[in-house]
């Protein structure tokens, strides 16, 4: 928005932008499932493709004025219309950081508008108090997003300090050396790429808190992202003389703006974060970022020696080659911690005997199941095995037989139950069948064919019970036992289904 080649005000509040007039209407998604996010971020869009088709001038300061007053207004106004909001303070902190954007972006269009171009302006105390609330905004987002820490911030500082090496190189050391620079100047030209600095580490600590995709988050992060790389861009374009008003770097603080609109109009931005992901594939990731810190420094030292540092330059690439060997040694080291951790996983899973699903398993299962019966209305069945007269085997065979009779069991029923259903067992020589839509007579038939896969000529008894509305994991558990209780006390070797007349302990 400047067109003098040396420092003056930072345009960080001209290109907050591009909101769509219609979000008063409703909340980001309605009860007919219309989602407005995305046409906010298409309307904040299309503004910057006519901002940078337009020639600079009134039209499109008018343009800027307008998208940075729309975007205090939009962001604010979800705050008050959808009260299930994450963390609502930050949004206001943005709000307001977006109406201080609005009132610096005016006096400086003012100031242009006259011919007036001085540095410092007052527009500068507005655009620098952007920063503040940025920060604490992103500190509060990181605090409630629902997890630990998890060493996120100590990651995202050891990022942060080596693109600060990075910012000094490119954005702070050129005003630094500038003589023509008064002290005050010095300051606040230096404040801007500083207070980016600020900021990145915490944008870093909440992409590495973010184990599972946030809709709302991501757009706010991406935003964030867009609106460092155009401040940095302008910076370095405004030192060396290419930063021309009205071009891309212009544009890409539009996209920012509209980016943190639609954020906060997301549905997901009242949804609370959850992880599924492992520890270990989030330090896989991590470690990806933090090798990539840690060659950026020796990296600047490689490009900005001077000709006659020689012994500078062969200590950066030796800094280089040595993180990374530790980059690929520390590589080596999680992809065996993640390969123990789904083995633990596996076995606390797993009974060690057979190979079966063992009760921890079975349990979380029948949970799963009974709620997406419950939701579906569809059937599910569930089937108590036992074999008959076991002890008598072991007393006869020893007990070396009796696992080996109830691994071959457990190996020729997994070839025998359908691949929806889950065989588990409970303890000694008792199993489960759970068969997800399944009603009671379907499950007979398939433990009718386990019966007969038994081994070694022995039998089994087995109790079925099928789901009633309402039914807990105990009361189905409990219905199909005493179905079992039954099949045992009429002789053993046969089936018995839950009498459906039965009353239930619910």
């Amino acid at each position: 928005m400047k067109t003098e080649s040396a420092p003056s005000s930072h345009p960080i509040g001209r290109e907050w932008g591009a909101l769509d007039d219609s979000v008063p209407r409703h909340e980001a998604c309605s009860r007919t499932s219309v989602c407005y996010w995305h046409v906010l971020l298409a309307v904040g869009l299309f503004l910057t493709a006519a901002y940078l088709v337009i020639p600079y001038g009134l039209a499109a300061s008018t343009i800027y004025v307008a998208a940075s007053l729309m975007a205090a207004v939009g962001v604010g106004l979800a705050v008050y219309r959808r009260r299930s909001l994450i963390c609502p303070i930050a949004w206001i902190l943005i709000a307001c950081a977006l109406a201080l954007a609005t009132v610096g972006h005016s006096i400086w269009y003012w100031l242009d508008s006259r011919g007036l171009e001085p540095f410092p302006s007052l527009a500068d105390a507005f655009y620098l108090g952007v920063y503040p609330l940025f920060i604490l905004a992103l500190w509060l987002l990181g605090r409630d997003s629902g997890r630990s820490d998890d060493g996120a911030l100590s990651d995202a500082l050891i990022v942060g300090t080596s693109a600060a090496v990075l910012g000094w190189a490119l954005l702070i050391a050129p005003y630094v050396y500038d003589p023509n620079l008064t002290l005050l100047q010095l300051l606040i030209s230096t404040a801007y790429p500083v207070g980016d600095l600020m900021v990145l580490p915490l944008i870093l600590r909440l992409v590495f808190l973010h184990r599972s995709p946030i809709g709302a988050h991501l757009l706010l992060l991406a935003g964030m992202v867009a609106y460092l790389a155009a401040d940095m861009l302008y910076a370095h374009g405004n030192a060396v003389g290419w930063y021309a008003p009205g071009g891309l770097t212009d544009g890409l603080w539009l996209i920012a703006y509209a980016l943190f609109v639609a954020a906060v109009w997301h549905p997901s931005a009242s949804v609370k974060p959850q992880s599924h992901a492992s520890s270990t594939q989030l330090s896989s990731r991590r470690l990806i970022v933090l090798g990539a810190a840690s060659v950026l420094v020796p990296a600047v030292i490689l490009l900005t020696a001077g000709a006659d540092a020689d012994i500078v330059r062969i200590a950066a690439i030796g800094s280089i080659l040595i993180f990374l060997l530790v980059m690929h040694r520390m590589a080596g080291l999680i992809r065996q911690t993640h390969q123990q951790a789904e083995a633990l996983e596996h076995l606390s899973r797993t009974d060690p005997l057979t190979g079966a699903a063992n009760r921890r398993h079975f349990e979380d299962a029948l949970k799963h199941e009974i709620d997406r019966a419950e939701r579906a209305n569809s059937p599910l069945s569930l089937a108590f095995l036992d074999l008959d007269h076991f002890k008598q085997f072991n007393d006869s065979h020893g007990h070396p037989a009796g696992d080996l009779l109830l691994q071959k069991l457990v190996a020729t029923w997994r070839e025998t139950v359908r691949p929806t259903d889950l065989l588990a067992r409970i303890g000694g020589e008792e199993f489960v069948v759970l068969c997800p839509d399944t009603s009671a007579r379907q499950c007979q038939t398939v433990v009718e064919r386990l019966r007969g896969a038994v081994p070694n000529g022995q039998t089994c008894s087995a109790g079925i019970a099928e789901r009633r509305a309402g039914d807990s994991s105990d009361a189905l558990l409990r219905r199909a036992d005493h179905a079992l209780y039954k099949a045992k006390h009429r002789g053993r070797n046969r089936v018995i289904l839950a009498d459906a007349a039965a009353a239930t302990a619910r």
